[in-house]
């Protein structure tokens, strides 16, 4: 505990030092933009300047310390416009000086003069807006001209947009948006059913998600980690209904304010709010073929303090899926064959809820105070015929196991969050504390002719403690950031084997089977950034951060060892843009990325759900440690947008699962840091908007994988004995995925939309998972009144099941299997919002606090739950742990 707290002062104290001793500056400004080189629509300075709107000599400008300040609202939706530009005219029409406003649609003109001045906002799909006659009277003023109201321009929106309809999908400066609330092909569904939509994403039939090929990603939830999501993304998308969904935000190349961990990157799910004065919310109701939801939200806003209920739930049934998996394996001259196949049917139900208060004490000062509850159970029930035959097809084993397995789990977590504003836009210290408690607990029963009935039940615990500190100061047109954080984990496993004693007519204990397993992590960080705005709209960020780990671990009924040494990593992080005429813009960036590997991975308990195909995890694994280069280019034209990146990483220590076979034909599955991968790939995005009405949007990535591991096998030797020995394996191919989107909006508030996908095979160190296809279409209705809307969607009209298959291959054994997921269905759902709005009561029922961001943990896949050591049903070619 002692250690802890030292952690905790010394990383926190970082960041108190430098608040303290910073020297302040300017403001204002932004990466890439920002005073007078920001923007950048006509080549000008400035979006909707023109040829005889130069710019004045810098020599030739009055200045002072006087700023103008305001934010910009869409006139339409009465939502924040980010990333407009802001040109500040003087009395002669020339532009004195500009800015850009942030994503709260605030801005700050700065080192202006006493005078009057003109502002004008422009943005495309806009019409400018403009206001005159803004007095400076000193030139230490402070003018804040309040909202700034935009109107959508409708001659230009004929050819960009629809008014009123944001893009589906969206390049910001460093991320890419998908704006799920505008998708009504996946309402009534998951987040699963958003996720495989969205670019640069893969989510296979059983919920892995992958980013450009890897599944080493954090997947985050407003901007912080959620308990729901601590041990199993698979298993935690399924539980969060789609039509709660605002946004989904992939992020390739993190900065240092971002904890190192996820080599990939980083999957950001945005939940919906609102954020308007009074009592307002809505309700989202559904129901379909393969499952259904309800969501509903309040939220009552007066003067200085605002509360947020959210509530709702969603179940899944009609589920069903089958497989077969023939392997064949020769291990110290002994020749085997199993042939499995299996059948399963899963439901679950889930229900969540939130409650926030948020506080402003005064205008430079605010609190907010977060809880969440939610709750889940998993019900599969399912049946697996075995038989193992030896050589001329002597029958070993021949058996049929059904299996009744039930995950329940409970997750709870708490935010508190402070926020101290100061006078220049941007700079601000805040304090965050979080915690989350996740519970999980299975049940998992086997009756098996011809071998002894089992049953297990795992309790499981994960607790995490976050304490954070953040500190920006914007000065002339950079931005100074810095911060630190402790992150306290404690997990523990409870595992009891029981097996059917037909003496005691009862089942009993298996002492050689049950564990107890704890496991302490503690992570100490802290990281600076700068970023600067250069001439000719050059734009530089860099940063470093360093993390210190400490982890303590106890194993009961291990041989393992429990001495696990501390490690350090110091990580950096660079990037630089350059915004070219015409909209166009280019953009490198570098950075290390760790991946810690979660208990899925180190727990040494041996899995014993299927007995042919076994798996443990390793507790001497360490952190992977990847480099990641990308190179972007975006542009836009009209309504058009094309985005394309290429991207390298490589990763030296790859934590890698390891399959094997002995003589008797079962399959061990572990995991070591044995690999080496080199990822080499390109994405390519395209949305085009043929007519007011029309969208239309697609997208292509292809990587090239080469990976090298070892595995430990028996080879003979001169002496007719067998040794065992390190053979090195590779594999190396390509793998593409491919999506299209298209909508159209017709009159009288009706409006239709398709979703297409195609993955091709996967290529793994042992293998290939194969390729699947999926497509959506949906339709919706709104309302006269435009509060509410009806919907409908058919998924996988024309294919009644997705089809999966794999193969893998050692020099001791060759695997062959096949998958079949039930994935045809339909759904539909009614949404309707109400209440009283006051436009005019300012605020917000959210300030944009920051968020504790624990990017943590290379995440475990569908087969494990973290602080347990669980039986899981098998899936064809069992392996039971994530490959």
């Amino acid at each position: 505990m002692k250690k802890r707290i030292l952690l905790a002062v010394l990383s926190l104290g970082l960041i108190t030092t430098t608040f303290a001793q910073f020297p302040g500056g300017g403001g204002g400004g932004g990466f890439g933009g920002g005073g007078r080189s920001s923007g950048g629509r006509s080549g000008n300075g400035f979006p909707g300047m023109n040829q005889q709107q130069q710019q004045a000599p810098e020599d030739e400008i009055p200045r002072g310390n006087a700023k103008i300040s305001g934010k910009l609202i869409d006139s339409t939706t009465n939502k924040p416009v980010e990333f407009a530009s802001i040109a500040v005219y003087d009395k002669n029409n020339k532009v004195v000086d500009g800015s850009m406003t942030d994503m709260n649609g605030a801005f700050t003109v700065k080192n202006l003069a006493k005078g009057t001045y003109k502002v004008v906002a422009s943005f495309i799909g806009y019409k400018n807006a403009t206001l005159t006659k803004v007095e400076v009277n000193s030139n230490k003023a402070d003018v804040n001209i309040g909202n700034l109201l935009m109107a959508t321009d409708t001659k230009i929106l004929n050819e960009v947009t629809v008014v009123g309809q944001a893009a589906l999908i969206e390049d910001k400066v460093d991320r890419l948006v998908y704006n799920a609330e505008k998708d009504i092909t996946s309402r009534g569904g998951t987040a699963e059913d958003v996720l495989r939509k969205v670019p640069m994403l893969t989510v296979d039939m059983d919920g892995n998600v992958q980013m450009r090929g890897s599944s080493n990603i954090k997947v985050l939830i407003n901007n912080k980690p959620s308990s729901i999501l601590a041990s199993n993304i698979a298993d935690a998308i399924k539980q969060i209904p789609s039509d709660m969904i605002k946004s989904v935000e992939v992020i390739t190349s993190p900065s240092a304010k971002y904890d190192a961990e996820g080599t990939a990157g980083i999957i950001n799910i945005i939940t919906k709010k609102n954020t308007l004065q009074g009592l307002t919310g809505f309700v989202n109701a559904g129901a379909g073929l393969r499952g259904a939801n309800a969501f509903g939200n309040l939220n009552l806003r007066k003067k200085k303090v605002g509360t947020s209920l959210n509530f709702g739930g969603n179940s899944g049934y009609n589920t069903p899926s089958d497989g077969a998996t023939t392997r064949g394996s020769s291990v110290r001259g002994t020749n085997t064959t199993l042939a499995q196949t299996d059948a399963s049917r899963v439901r679950r139900l889930f229900g969540n809820t939130q409650l926030s208060v948020d506080y402003d004490i005064n205008s430079k000062n605010s609190l907010s105070l977060t809880g969440r509850l939610g709750v889940g159970n998993f019900n599969t029930k399912g049946n697996q015929t075995s038989l193992l035959t030896g050589a001329d097809n002597i029958v070993l084993q021949e058996y049929t196991r059904y299996i009744n397995q039930l995950r329940s789990n409970r997750s709870i977590d708490f935010d508190f969050n402070y926020t101290r504003t100061f006078k220049d836009q941007g700079h601000d210290f805040q304090f965050l504390i979080q915690h989350g408690r996740n519970l999980r607990n299975t049940d998992f029963t086997t009756d098996q002719n011809s071998l002894p009935f089992n049953k297990s039940n795992n309790d499981g615990k994960n607790a995490e403690t976050t304490f954070q500190a953040d500190y920006n100061l914007p000065f002339k047109k950079h931005i100074f950031e810095t911060g630190a954080k402790v992150v306290i984990r404690d997990v523990s496993s409870s595992y009891d084997f029981f097996q059917f004693n037909e003496q005691a007519n009862d089942y009993v204990i298996v002492p050689g089977r049950t564990n107890n397993f704890n496991y302490e992590q503690n992570v100490a960080s802290a990281y600076t950034s700068l970023t600067i705005s250069l001439p000719k709209k050059w734009g530089i960020k860099a940063g470093v951060r360093y993390e210190n780990t400490h982890i303590t671990a106890k194993f009961q009924n291990s041989d393992k060892p429990t001495s696990i040494a501390p490690y350090e990593n110091i990580v950096p992080t660079f990037t630089v843009s350059k915004d070219f005429p015409k909209n166009h813009k280019v953009r490198f960036s570098y950075g290390q990325r760790i991946q810690r590997p979660n208990m899925d991975f180190l727990n040494p308990f041996v899995n014993y759900a299927d007995p042919l195909n076994i798996s443990y995890g390793n507790p001497l694994l360490r952190p992977e440690l990847s480099h990641n280069f990308e190179l972007n280019y975006n542009t836009y034209f009209k309504a058009n947008s094309i985005n394309l990146s290429v991207f390298r990483r490589m990763t030296n220590n790859n934590i890698t699962s390891v399959r094997s076979v002995d003589e008797k034909g079962v399959v061990t599955t572990t995991f070591d840091n044995i690999g080496k991968t080199n990822y080499y790939g390109a994405n390519l995005f395209v949305n085009i908007q043929p007519t007011k009405s029309f969208r239309l949007g697609g997208g292509a990535n292809f990587t090239y994988n080469m990976l090298n591991g070892s595995i430990v096998i028996p080879v003979i030797q001169s002496d007719n004995t067998y040794k065992n020995t390190v053979v090195g394996i590779e594999n190396k191919g390509w793998n593409s995925n491919f999506n299209f989107n298209a909508s159209y909006t017709f009159t009288k508030g009706w409006g239709a939309q398709a979703f297409g996908f195609i993955g091709s095979r996967q290529v793994q160190l042992q293998g290939y998972q194969g390729g699947w296809r999926n497509y959506n279409i949906g339709v919706k209705k709104d309302f006269k009144n435009k509060k509410g809307s009806f919907n409908f969607g058919l998924d996988n009209p024309f294919t009644k099941y997705m089809t999966i298959k794999g193969f893998a291959q050692d020099p001791t054994f060759t695997s062959n299997s096949v998958r079949h997921v039930y994935n045809r269905g339909f759904r539909f759902s009614i949404n309707y919002s109400f209440g009283k709005m006051d436009f005019n009561g300012g605020g917000s029922l959210f300030r944009n606090r920051k968020k504790v961001n624990n990017d943590d943990l290379k995440a475990g896949e569908t087969d494990g739950a973290a602080g347990q050591g669980q039986q899981q049903a098998p899936a064809s070619g069992g392996g039971g742990r994530p490959r």
